[in-house]
C-alpha cells in the first residue's frame, strides 16, 4: 500500500455539495475482480470518478475552515450549527460549540496544540481533485490509457522471453531485463511466459482514501495492474513459477510505458521492489524535475501488479505448508510432486507475497467502509503515518549512506491497526470495539499510539475475524495480525526488533502525548524527524561485510536445501541476513540489552540485490539495559536444572562460559568481564566486547580498532563452533569489519595523569566515601566546639561525579608532592545561634575562629592529619574571584565588606590522601547583606548597594545554590543515570578543548552539568535515556546545535524519575490507568508555569539575546548561574554543528581519523593567542594522553593547538637523559597511580588548589574586561586566545582624563571630531599586548597577533 495522505481542502459550499451528490462506486467495483471488463478507471471526460474515492469524506471539510471538534462526532451528514444572526453577539453557544471547548480543555489540554495538530494535516495532506493535484491526476489517466492499450505477447519459453525483453528494451533506448527473483528459472525449464493487456486498472492505497501526507522522501501513489488470469496455472503457486510470470508481466509493462513519449518525457520509468521484496518487482515512475504541476509534488507512482481471486486457489496458501520444493532449490528441477509435503520446512513468506498481491483491492475495499462508519478515519490515519514517518530511517542519510528503514511496518500496517481498533478489537473480555466511530482524529491516535505502547503482537496475535487458523499462523511467524479474509499475515517479513523499537517509541510517545509541556506538539510530531542513528541509540556499529562469502557454499561444508530455502524466504540477501544478525544478537544478548535494531543501507539496486555479490553495509543499532550492561560478570543457566539452556550458553560464549560456585551457593555458568576495580568507563565498555566477541565468533567479524582485550582475542580465536555462518576465513581481513565509536569517545575524558592504565586505581566512590568518612569524624567534635555541626554540604564537581576525572588521591608518607593539588569544597553548617555580630568583618573573624578550633580539634584527634587556614579569594589558591568577573579589591573598598577575612581551611585527610576545603555558612551573613544593599539603595548609593548585592549573591551561590545544585547532579549520576557522569565529563573536556568553559568568559561547570542533565531528564521524540557517555555526549552536541535559546524555554526537570522499562515491567515509569490515560512523574503544572512565566517576562523586557540560559525548578530565573553571552552560545552552536559532523563522518567510513578533530579548536578566529611556558602550567597533566589521539601510543600530553607534542624530534638515543628513554618511559606509564608524582613547577610541595594560569587569567580579566575577551583550556592549557571589542578597540573617542585605558593618538584622518575640539585617541593594542606580557612574567612564552 503507498504511504499515506489527507482529505481535500474545500470551502464550504463544495463540501456541501459534495455531501448531496451520490458516492462513487468505483471502490466497491474495484472489488469484483472477477468481472475482467470492469476496468475501474474513467474516461477523460469524467473527471471526478477515477480519483475521488475517498476524497468525498464528510471530513474533508474541516480542511477549508475549521470545524468544531463535536460536529464530527456523527456519522456522515450530521447537520451544521446554525450560525448566529448578525445583531445577536449574544446569543448562547451551541451543544457543538460547548462540546469543542470542552474537548480543547479536557482531551487536548490546549487550544494550541489543537490549532497546531490542524495546521500539521493542513500543510501536510495531500488530495486528489484538487489544485495542487491537477497535472498529477491527468497523468495518472494517461497511465492507465498506457497500460490498457499495451499489445498482446504470444506465450513462450524462457529463453524466448528474455531475449524477447532485450530486444524490446533495447529498441527503445534502455536495455533491460526481466527482473527474475532469486533463484531465477533454470533453462529449459518448462514454464510459458506471456502478456494480455489489464483490464482492471485501480487506484489504492492512501490517495484516494485521503491519507496520503507529504514526508521527507514524498509520498506514493499505487496503481493495481490485475493480471489477466488465462495468464496463469492453478498450481503456479509452487516454484516461483507465480513469481517467474509476474516479473516477465512487470518487465513488459516497463518496456511499454518507457516506450510512450508522452510518459517517457514526464517521468523516469525504472524497476522497483515492493516492499524489498525481490520477488514482487514494480515498476516505479518518478516525475521529472523539470515537469509542472509534478516535480514540486514530490510523489512516486508505483504500478503494483496484482490477481483477482479466483486465478489461484488462495484457501490452500497456508501458512504451515510448503510451496518451494527443495529439490527446486538444489537442483532446479520442478519436484512438485514430492511427497511426504508435511515434512518439508513451511514456506510462510512466500505464500504471504503471494496473498499479499491477490488482496490489494480487498484491503482498499475494507479501509474504505471504515472510511464510512468514521469520518475521522482518515485524518487519524493521516497522524499515524505522520507519526510512524518520523521514526522510519527510509532515506535517511548517514554520510554518504543512506538507510534502508523497516519497509513492511509502514503506514498501512497501522491504518488496519486502527481499523481494528475501529472495528473488532475487544477490551478485556467484554465485547465491543476499543475505540468509536464518534471519536475525533487526536482519540484515534491517542488509543492507537497507546494500544502500541503496551501490546506485544508476539505474546497475543491478533485477528479481525474468527475463522483464522491463529495456531498455525503462531507456529510459523513470530508477531501476528491476520487480515479480514483471515489468510495473511499483515505482519509478515517485519522483524522482531521492529516491533520492539515501534513498542518502545509508542511507550515515549504516549507519556509525551499526555505531558503538560508547551512543547509536546513537537516531541510528538517533529523532535524524532531530527535525530539520526548516531544519536538515537547508546552504541552504534558500523558492519562491513561480503555477502557473497556469507551465502555462498564455497567456504566449509556444503549448503544444504533446507538453509538455501530459508534465506530466500525473506525476499531478499540483505534481508536475509539482517534477521540472521538481528536474531542472533538479541538472543545472546537478550538481558543486556532492550533493542537491537540492524539497518541495512539502501545503496543495492535491483539487479545488484538479486544476486548480492558485493559488499554490503550495515548499522547496528543497541540500546542498552542500565541495569545489566555494566555487570562484570553475566550469569547463565544452571546446567543440571537447565541443560538446553545451558548448551545454548556455550554455544554463544564458547570458552567464555565457565562454570562457577557463588556465595549463595548457586552453580551457574557465567561470563566473567572484569574485576571489581574497574572503572565506570571500562565498564561502559562491556557491551561492546560482548558484541564484538560474538561477531568474532560466529562471524568472523574482526573490530577495527579492536575493542576486545588480549584476554578475549585469546579464548575467541582458540575455538570457533563448527556451524558459525562466517563472511570469510578467520585469517581474511576482508571478511567483515565492526567499528565502534563508543569506546573510542570515552578515552577523552582521560588525562595524562589517569589514563587507561590508571583509571581502575581510583574511583569517585573513594571520593565520596572519604567526605562521608569526613562527615563523621567532624561530627565527633560536637563537644569540642562552641556550636554543633549540624551537616556538612559537599559542593566539588568531584564529590558529584562530575569532575574531568576522579579525585587523585597522594600518599602522606611521600610527601604529597604533585603539581596540582584540587581541594574538594565542603560547607560547614553549624547550629543555629541569635549571638551572631552585626558587623559583617566581625563575623567573618569569628566564623575563622570558629574553623580554626574545628581544625584543632580534628589534628588532634587524627595526628596523621594537617590544616591550614586560607582565603577564599586571594592568595595561592583563590578560585571565586572567577565567579563574577569582579575584582575582589573592589569589593572590600566599601565600608564593612573586608573579605579579606572570610577564610577556609584546608584538611588533608590521612585516611584517603584528599584535600577538603571546609568554609562556613552562617544565615545571619546573608541577611546582613540584604539588609544593608537595601539600606544603600534608600540612602540614594547605587554604586554601593550594586557591590553589596553582588556580595550577597556571591554568598548565596557558594553556600545555598552550589549545596542545592551538587545534591541534584548527585542524586542523577549515582541512583538513575550512571551514564550522566561520563556524559558531563565528556562535555565539559569539549568545552575546555574548545576554551569555553570557565566563569568569567565561557560556559560555568554548572552550566555544563545542566546541560549534560537535560538529555537525560527530558527526553523526547522516541528517545529513551542515554544508558552511555557516548550517547549522552552525541544528544548534548546535537542540543547545542539546534535548541533556539531566545525563542524556547530550557528547563531541566530534575523532579522527573528515570522512565526506564523492562519488558517485564510496561513502566517506563508511566502507568496505565484503567481509563487508558498514561501520566508520567515530573515538574508539576503550576512549576512548569512558573518557569514558562519567568522565561516570558525575560523575553517580553529584552533580557534574551540568544545567549545559553538554563532554568530550574529552584530557580525559575536562571539567576544562579548565569547566562553564557550570545556571542558565545553562536560560537558553541557553530563549534557542536562541526563536531557533530565530525561523529557521522566516523560512523560513515568507519574509522575515528577524524575524532580528534572533535576535541581540537580553530585558533585562526582569535584576534591574537598568548602562549605560556609549558613547564610553570601546573595543570598540564590534566590534558589529554596521546592514547586518546593515538590509541597504539602511549599516555603522553597532547598538546592545544597542533598537538605538536606529538612530534618526537629525532635524537640518538644514548644522548637521552636517563630517566627519558623510551624503556624507562614504559616503566613508569606502569607505576601504581600513588607512585606517580610530578615535582612542582615553582618547587613548593604541598600547594592546595595553586593554579598560576587561572590567576594570570582573573586578572588579565579584572583589569582589561571592558576591551577584550579571553579564552582558555583550563585543565592544563597553554594557550590564552583572545578577541578584541569592537565597540572599544579601533573606534576613536575624544580624550579625557577618566578613560580608563591605554590610549594613543588616533591617524591625522581622524585627529578632529566635528563636534568637539579636543583631540581623538584609539586603543594602543600594542602597549596592551606588551603590559600584558609584563603582568605575566615568567608565564607568558610569547604574544603572536593574527587580527590587527
Amino acid at each position: 500500500m503507498a504511504a499515506g495522505g489527507l482529505a481535500a481542502k474545500r470551502t464550504p459550499r463544495a463540501a456541501e455539495a459534495a455531501k448531496s451528490k451520490p458516492k462513487p462506486k468505483s471502490v466497491p467495483r474495484a472489488n469484483k475482480a472477477d468481472e475482467e471488463s470492469d476496468i475501474d478507471m474513467a474516461s477523460d471526460s469524467d473527471d471526478n470518478s477515477q480519483l475521488s474515492e475517498g476524497s468525498d469524506d464528510d471530513n474533508d471539510e474541516e480542511m477549508a475552515e475549521p470545524m468544531l471538534a463535536g460536529e464530527n462526532a456523527s456519522s456522515k451528514g450530521t447537520a451544521r450549527a446554525p450560525e448566529h444572526k448578525k445583531g445577536h453577539p449574544g446569543a448562547r453557544p451551541t451543544n457543538a460549540e460547548i462540546m469543542a471547548l470542552n474537548e480543547t480543555s479536557l482531551l487536548l489540554k490546549s487550544n494550541l496544540f489543537k490549532l497546531q495538530v490542524d495546521e500539521l494535516l493542513s500543510e501536510t495532506s495531500v488530495a486528489a481533485n484538487t489544485k495542487p493535484t491537477r497535472g498529477l491526476d491527468a497523468a495518472l489517466k494517461q497511465i492507465r490509457d498506457v497500460l490498457t492499450s499495451l499489445g498482446d505477447v504470444k506465450e513462450m519459453s524462457t529463453d524466448s522471453a528474455s531475449n524477447y525483453v532485450r530486444k524490446q528494451s533495447k529498441a527503445s533506448g534502455k536495455l533491460a531485463m526481466i527482473p527474475f527473483p532469486d533463484p531465477s528459472p533454470a533453462v529449459g525449464m518448462p514454464i510459458s511466459f506471456g502478456f494480455k493487456a489489464p483490464k482492471v486498472v485501480n487506484i489504492v492505497g492512501s490517495y484516494p482514501l485521503g491519507m496520503a501526507v507529504q514526508s521527507h522522501s514524498g509520498f506514493n501513489i499505487d496503481v493495481v495492474v490485475q493480471m489477466p488470469a488465462e495468464l496463469f496455472q492453478e498450481r503456479d503457486y509452487l516454484n516461483y513459477r507465480y513469481f517467474y510470470k509476474r516479473a516477465f508481466y512487470v518487465a513488459i509493462l516497463l518496456i511499454g510505458l518507457q516506450q510512450h513519449s508522452a510518459i517517457s518525457e514526464l517521468f523516469d520509468v525504472e524497476f522497483g521492489s515492493l516492499r524489498s521484496d525481490t520477488r514482487l518487482p514494480i515498476v516505479v515512475l518518478r516525475p521529472k524535475s523539470g515537469v509542472k504541476h509534478l516535480g514540486k509534488l514530490g510523489c512516486t507512482v508505483r504500478i503494483l501488479p496484482s490477481i483477482a481471486h479466483g486465478t489461484l486457489p488462495l484457501k490452500r496458501l497456508s501458512p504451515e505448508r510448503n510451496y518451494v520444493r527443495p529439490s527446486y532449490i538444489s537442483t532446479a528441477k520442478d519436484g512438485s510432486a514430492e511427497g511426504d509435503e508435511a515434512s518439508l520446512p513451511a514456506t510462510p513468506q512466500y505464500s504471504a507475497a503471494i496473498l499479499s498481491d491477490a488482496l490489494l483491492l480487498t484491503h482498499m475495499k475494507y479501509l474504505f467502509e471504515t472510511t464510512e462508519m468514521c469520518p475521522e478515519f482518515p485524518r487519524a490515519a493521516s497522524l499515524l503515518r505522520i507519526w510512524i514517518g518520523q521514526y522510519a530511517a527510509a532515506g535517511r542519510q548517514l554520510g554518504t549512506h543512506k538507510l534502508a528503514g523497516s519497509q513492511r511496518l509502514n503506514g498501512f500496517v497501522l491504518t488496519m491497526l486502527l481499523a481494528w481498533l475501529l472495528r473488532c478489537a475487544h477490551s478485556g473480555g467484554s465485547s465491543g470495539p476499543r475505540l468509536s466511530g464518534t471519536m475525533n482524529a487526536y482519540q484515534l491516535f491517542k488509543g492507537a499510539v497507546e494500544f502500541l505502547a503496551v501490546h506485544d503482537f508476539e505474546e497475543v496475535p491478533i485477528q479481525f475475524g474468527s475463522e483464522a487458523n491463529m495456531e498455525a499462523f503462531g507456529d510459523n511467524f513470530g508477531a501476528v495480525f491476520v487480515d479480514p479474509t483471515d489468510t495473511l499475515n499483515l505482519l509478515s517479513g517485519v522483524q522482531e526488533w521492529e516491533l520492539a523499537e515501534l513498542r518502545m517509541e509508542a511507550r515515549l510517545a504516549a507519556l509525551d502525548i499526555n505531558h503538560h509541556a508547551e512543547d509536546r506538539f513537537a516531541r510528538v510530531f517533529l523532535s524524532a524527524a531530527l535525530t539520526d542513528i548516531s544519536a538515537k541509540y547508546d552504541h552504534v556499529f558500523r558492519l562491513d561485510v561480503d555477502l557473497s562469502k556469507f551465502l555462498s557454499a564455497k567456504h566449509g561444508a556444503e549448503l544444504k536445501a533446507v538453509r538455501r530455502l530459508a534465506e530466500l524466504e525473506f525476499g531478499h540477501p540483505v534481508a536475509a541476513v539482517q534477521n540472521r544478525i538481528a536474531s542472533f544478537l538479541s538472543s545472546a544478548l537478550e538481558k543486556h540489552t532492550r533493542l537491537i535494531a540492524v539497518h541495512p543501507c539502501a545503496d543495492v539496486c535491483f539487479e545488484d540485490g538479486v544476486k548480492a555479490m558485493r559488499r554490503h553495509v550495515f548499522f547496528i543499532g543497541v540500546v542498552a539495559d542500565v541495569a545489566e550492561a555494566h555487570r562484570l560478570v553475566d550469569l547463565g543457566p544452571n546446567p543440571d536444572s537447565q541443560p538446553e539452556e545451558a548448551s545454548r550458553f556455550r554455544a554463544y560464549w564458547g570458552e567464555r562460559a565457565e562454570l562457577r560456585r557463588f556465595r549463595d551457593g548457586a552453580i551457574r555458568l557465567a561470563t566473567v568481564w572484569g574485576t571489581g576495580e574497574m572503572s565506570m568507563e571500562r565498564r561502559a565498555g562491556i557491551l561492546p566486547r560482548m558484541v564484538a566477541y560474538l561477531l568474532r565468533r560466529h562471524f568472523s567479524v574482526r573490530a577495527v580498532p579492536e575493542v576486545m582485550e588480549a584476554d578475549d582475542l585469546f579464548v575467541v580465536d582458540n575455538a570457533r563452533p563448527n556451524n558459525a555462518r562466517a563472511f570469510g576465513l578467520a585469517t581474511d581481513p576482508l571478511a567483515g569489519s565492526l567499528f565502534c565509536l563508543s569506546t573510542r569517545i570515552a578515552a577523552f575524558a582521560q588525562t595524562v595523569d589517569i589514563g587507561a592504565g590508571s583509571a581502575d586505581q581510583i574511583s569517585f566512590e573513594a571520593a565520596v566515601n572519604a567526605f562521608e568518612e569526613l562527615q563523621r569524624e567532624i561530627k565527633q567534635l560536637d563537644e569540642q566546639m562552641p556550636l554543633r555541626v549540624l551537616s556538612l554540604h559537599a559542593v566539588s564537581p568531584g564529590l558529584r561525579y562530575a569532575s574531568l576525572v576522579p579525585p587523585k588521591p597522594l600518599s602522606m608518607e611521600q610527601g604529597g608532592d604533585d603539581s596540582f593539588i584540587e581541594p574538594l569544597h565542603v560547607v560547614v553548617e553549624f547550629a543555629m545561634s541569635n549571638r551572631w555580630p552585626d558587623d559583617i568583618t566581625a563575623l567573618h573573624k569569628i566564623k575563622t575562629a570558629f574553623l580554626l578550633r574545628l581544625g584543632e580539634a580534628y589534628t588532634a584527634l587524627h595526628p596523621g592529619s594537617c590544616v591550614e587556614l586560607v582565603n577564599r579569594f586571594h592568595g595561592r589558591g583563590a578560585a571565586d574571584g572567577l565567579l563574577t568577573g569582579a575584582s575582589s579589591l573592589a569589593l572590600g573598598a566599601h565600608e564593612n565588606m573586608d573579605y579579606e577575612s572570610d577564610n577556609c581551611i584546608d584538611i588533608r585527610h590521612a585516611a584517603s590522601g584528599l584535600t577538603f576545603r571546609l568554609s562556613m555558612l552562617c544565615d545571619r551573613e546573608g541577611e546582613l547583606l540584604a539588609k544593608k544593599a537595601g539600606d544603600m539603595r534608600l540612602a540614594g548609593l547605587p554604586a554601593h548597594a550594586e557591590a553589596i548585592e553582588m556580595a550577597h549573591r556571591r554568598w548565596a551561590r557558594c553556600h545555598i545554590w552550589r549545596p542545592k545544585h551538587h545534591r541534584q547532579i548527585l542524586d542523577l549520576c549515582q541512583r538513575h543515570h550512571p551514564a550522566a557522569s561520563l556524559t558531563i565529563r565528556l562535555l565539559k573536556r569539549w568545552l575546555s578543548r574548545h576554551m569555553l568553559l570557565g566563569q568569567v568568559v565561557g560556559v560555568p561547570e554548572e552550566l555544563a552539568e545542566l546541560v549534560a542533565s537535560h538529555v537525560f531528564t527530558s527526553v523526547s521524540g522516541g528517545l529513551s535515556e542515554p544508558a552511555t557517555g557516548y550517547a549522552g555526549f552525541v544528544r548534548c552536541l546535537r542540543l547545542l546545535a539546534e535548541w533556539r535559546w531566545g525563542e524556547d524555554l530550557f528547563a531541566v526537570d530534575f523532579s522527573a524519575d528515570s522512565r526506564d522499562a523492562s519488558d517485564e515491567d510496561d513502566g517506563v515509569v508511566a502507568k496505565t490507568l484503567a481509563q487508558g490515560v498514561w501520566v508520567s512523574s515530573g515538574m508539576a503544572v503550576e512549576a512548569s508555569e512558573v518557569l514558562q512565566k519567568a522565561f516570558a517576562e525575560a523575553k517580553e523586557h529584552g533580557k534574551l539575546k540568544g545567549g545559553l540560559r538554563v532554568a530550574t525548578e529552584d530557580d525559575p530565573e536562571a539567576a544562579w548561574w548565569g547566562t553564557v553571552a550570545p556571542v558565545l552560545t553562536r560560537r558553541l552552536r557553530m563549534l557542536a554543528r562541526a563536531s557533530l559532523e565530525c561523529v557521522v563522518s566516523c560512523l560513515d567510513v568507519g574509522s575515528d581519523a577524524q575524532l580528534p578533530q572533535v576535541f581540537t579548536t580553530p585558533l585562526n578566529d582569535y584576534d591574537f593567542i598568548i602562549r605560556l611556558r609549558r613547564d610553570v602550567v601546573c595543570r598540564k597533566y590534566e590534558q589529554l594522553p596521546t592514547s586518546a589521539i593515538l590509541p597504539e601510543r602511549g599516555e603522553v600530553e597532547a598538546g592545544d593547538d597542533d598537538l605538536d607534542v606529538l612530534e618526537e624530534p629525532e635524537i640518538f638515543k644514548n644522548l637521552l637523559p636517563t630517566m627519558q628513554q623510551p624503556q624507562q618511559r614504559v616503566l613508569l606509564d606502569k607505576l601504581p597511580l600513588a607512585s606517580r608524582r610530578h615535582a612542582n613547577p615553582f618547587h613548593r610541595p604541598g600547594m592546595v588548589g595553586f593554579d598560576p594560569v587561572a590567576l594570570y587569567v582573573r586578572d588579565l580579566v579584572n583589569v582589561y574586561r571592558d576591551s577584550m575577551l579571553l579564552f582558555n583550556d583550563v585543565y592544563g592549557g597553554h594557550i590564552i586566545a583572545g578577541l578584541w571589542n569592537p565597540t572599544v578597540v579601533g573606534k576613536p573617542v575624544a580624550f579625557a582624563a577618566n578613560l580608563l585605558a591605554n590610549v594613543q593618538m588616533a591617524p591625522e584622518a581622524k585627529a578632529l571630531s566635528s563636534s568637539s575640539s579636543r583631540p581623538m585617541v584609539m586603543y594602543n593594542v600594542e602597549a596592551v599586548l606588551e603590559e600584558m606580557a609584563r603582568l605575566g612574567e615568567g608565564i607568558v612564552d610569547s604574544i603572536s597577533v593574527q587580527r590587527s
